[in-house]
């Protein structure tokens, strides 16, 4: 297997099932990773931040189906040269298992994401819950570090994902395949949801071995 598909994977296998340093991924973890219910009935998505772990990979996304008993959870990771590897999860209550008649290796896929048009933007390489999303911070200003392409002759931007070639990309507007490349500058990065429920544990964590410890002294060893 490639090293950089390999590290990825081990880091999503981290992530779902924890370590020492810190818990996995419940299901409700994830509810609030992808915006469930506030985002609809799904499949809902989340693309993991950018890490070393995942350097070896362009991107590495969740994608949860909340209405499905059989299968809750597949985990994309999408290498160097674009193809896409999926596992599929359940949670039986306690922690994810392989549901019966899925594969729990690596496999890859032929699904391409194509290009979506939401308001005068474009989104190219996104899930279509995820441009939609990231169509709505555009639009309040919080997208800040999105990469896009801006056409100097019609004014059209292309956001696109790190799966994306950028140079063979043309205008989807009027043709041109000269862009620019841009960063979207907003006021302030959003806080990372994963990082804010790893937060979220850890206090609680330490919260609990405060409370064991104030019990100890009360009742005795």
């Amino acid at each position: 297997m490639d090293p950089g598909l390999e590290a990825a994977f081990r880091y999503v296998e981290r992530l779902l099932f924890g370590d020492m340093e810190r818990p996995g991924l419940t299901i409700y973890d994830l509810e609030r990773l992808v915006g469930y219910p506030a985002r609809g009935e799904g499949p809902l998505s989340y693309t993991l931040p950018r890490s070393k772990s995942l350097s070896g990979v362009q991107a590495v996304r969740l994608f949860y189906y909340p209405k499905d008993p059989n299968l809750q959870l597949i985990v994309e990771i999408e290498d160097l040269e674009g193809k896409k590897h999926l596992r599929h999860f359940r949670w039986n209550g306690f922690t994810w298992e392989v549901p019966e008649g899925k594969r729990g290796d690596l496999k890859v896929t032929e699904e391409t994401l194509g290009l979506v048009q939401l308001g005068e933007d474009y989104f190219l390489g996104f899930p279509r819950e995820e441009a939609r999303e990231l169509a709505e911070a555009v639009r309040k200003g919080e997208a800040l570090g999105a990469k896009y392409l801006l056409c100097p002759r019609c004014g059209a931007r292309v956001f696109y994902a790190p799966s994306v070639r950028p140079a063979e990309v043309s205008c989807p507007r009027c043709g041109n395949a000269t862009l620019l490349f841009k960063t979207f500058a907003g006021s302030e990065a959003p806080k990372d949801p994963l990082e804010a429920l790893a937060e979220e544990q850890r206090a609680l964590r330490r919260t609990l071995e405060e409370l064991l410890s104030y019990l100890k002294r009360k009742l005795g060893p």
